[in-house]
């Protein structure tokens, strides 16, 4: 962890490629709509600490969103904490948060290695780890709410 007064703000107005925009306007999607789902997840009854858990998860995600849209210099959407779709009972719930975050981790692996720009490479690196975190976090989740 680093103390925030040791960032100016500076290193996310960066210079992209086309392809660099495009790749942070794919994110902001998924992080979006990841965001969104997570907040349906928190609203699933039964287990008030997985709720929490992926209330937590939706604002993480939120974050993600946020730290792309600087990169993008756009700014953030105002839905990100509205719940979308329907996420079902836990166990589908789960599942469809780990496919999230397979497909998340993995395009954002793909940037990395196509990227040029440094700042790009670091907090597309740095995400698509936190989302191999969420999937360790989605097998615990499917275990405590007895999933198969």
């Amino acid at each position: 962890m680093v103390e925030g007064d040791g960032f100016s703000g500076d290193e996310n107005r960066v210079q992209l490629t086309e392809l660099e925009r495009d790749d942070l306007e794919t994110a902001i999607g998924i992080e979006r709509s990841n965001a969104r789902f997570y907040a349906a997840m928190a609203s699933l009854e039964h287990d008030e600490t997985l709720a929490s858990a992926y209330k937590r998860l939706s604002r993480v995600e939120a974050e993600h969103c946020s730290l792309f849209c600087k990169l993008l210099g756009e700014t953030k959407p105002d839905d990100l904490a509205i719940p979308e779709g329907d996420a079902g009972g836990w166990c589908d719930a789960i599942t469809e948060s780990a496919a999230r975050e397979q497909r998340a981790a993995e395009f954002y692996a793909e940037v990395v290695a196509r990227a040029t720009n440094a700042r790009i490479i670091e907090v597309f690196s740095a995400v698509s780890a936190i989302e191999r975190d969420h999937l360790e976090f989605d097998v615990l989740a499917a275990r405590r709410a007895h999933c198969e």
